[in-house]
């Protein structure tokens, strides 16, 4: 068990990352008296993954189960206003307590749950992706997309506690376990060049193919705990810096700005957010080298490793016109200038306001762009 502190004064938080150890949720839920009722809000996948395990954990509180369809096409107002309903019906109070279990899309939503619910009510995130669990978890935001773009209705709100169990990673499809391995280089990129070699040299056992036989399986959670508590690290030293992304926590949208606006502009079905951060991290580094900023040794790198972990690193069918048109409106954009978080080197990048259009537009062509 590694436990990871959140100093964030009175909304200072744990994040917990344990193996096989979702039975003991709540004792520590009963500990903490965090809530009497207990709504989980999940998808039907989760659910029936975990569901009876969690069950058992809460078998002493009041609890009732909450399932909005799986995706991001459903991370939206009119699904919020559903879930709205469930807790009204239920004549839920203050003391009442709201467990997101599953990906970024359920934490994202059911943390603006509890935000907004009778303006402001606990609630504790078991983030079931390996996305969730060293990213979208970490650091209070939550919120829904918008037609327009993607997380533009939210706010931040931190939770109790993340409970982040890495044996829930083994039931993942591989273009699951991929898609947070995209977040994961991201650190590696931002802050941490040995953490990044440390994926470079194990790059090989990070597939679902590990989880298969027990010696490896635990051999494979070994790694994973690795991964996941040292992202977590990495994500909280951050947030304790810049709890409402003012200024330093922009770091945290390396490969984001781009990215984001790839999936927006493919109306989140062609990549999923992992692929798209995986092409927005390489277009950055793209941009930084032909700032001069970055070398090329240090591309490859980053490529190689993507290509390594079967991430996208280009794009298809997508128009620089409707990229740079996106960027626009993205919640980046300051005065009317985009900031790119961009690689000077492994380990450490910088933001930058002024990065000319043309510059854009021919590292979105280097990727891919029409």
């Amino acid at each position: 068990m590694v436990k990871i502190k959140v100093n964030l004064k009175e909304r200072s938080y744990e994040i917990v990352v344990v193996s096989d150890a979702l039975g003991q949720l709540g004792e520590i839920i009963t500990k903490n008296n965090w809530g009497r009722e207990i709504f989980v809000v999940t998808d039907p996948l989760v659910n029936e993954l975990h569901g009876e395990k969690l069950a058992k954990s809460l078998a002493a509180f009041k609890c009732r189960v909450i399932e909005i369809p799986r995706g991001e096409k459903n991370k939206n107002l009119r699904a919020m206003s559903k879930l709205y309903d469930q807790l009204v019906k239920a004549s839920a109070h203050r003391d009442a307590l709201v467990v997101a279990m599953g990906g970024g899309v359920i934490g994202d939503m059911a943390g603006f749950l509890a935000a907004t619910y009778m303006r402001g009510i606990n609630f504790i995130q078991i983030p079931t992706t390996l996305l969730a669990q060293v990213d979208a978890a970490i650091g209070g935001k939550t919120g829904v997309n918008h037609p327009k773009g993607k997380n533009l209705i939210g706010s931040f709100y931190q939770p109790k506690l993340v409970f982040a169990d890495v044996s829930l990673l083994s039931t993942l499809s591989a273009r699951e376990l991929q898609t947070g391995l995209a977040e994961v280089v991201k650190y590696g990129v931002m802050e941490d060049n040995a953490f990044f070699k440390f994926l470079e040299e194990n790059s090989h056992h990070l597939n679902p193919k590990a989880f298969k036989a027990p010696d490896t399986k635990r051999a494979a959670l070994k790694v994973w705990e690795i991964i996941v508590a040292e992202s977590a690290k990495i994500k909280a030293r951050v947030v304790e810096k810049d709890e409402h992304e003012n200024q330093l926590r922009m770091v945290l949208n390396l490969g984001h700005t781009i990215g984001h606006a790839v999936e927006t502009v493919t109306n989140y079905k062609q990549y999923n957010h992992g692929e798209a951060v995986a092409i927005g991290l390489v277009a950055a580094a793209r941009i930084a080298v032909n700032l001069n900023m970055l070398d090329d040794v240090s591309l490859c790198r980053i490529e190689n490793l993507l290509d390594k972990l079967n991430l996208p690193r280009r794009v298809e069918n997508i128009t620089c016109r409707k990229v740079l048109k996106t960027l626009m409106i993205d919640k980046k954009v300051r005065a009317g200038n985009v900031h790119f978080v961009l690689p000077k080197e492994i380990g450490s990048v910088v933001i930058k306001d002024d990065v000319p259009p043309e510059m854009v537009k021919a590292s979105l062509k280097e990727i891919g762009c029409k």
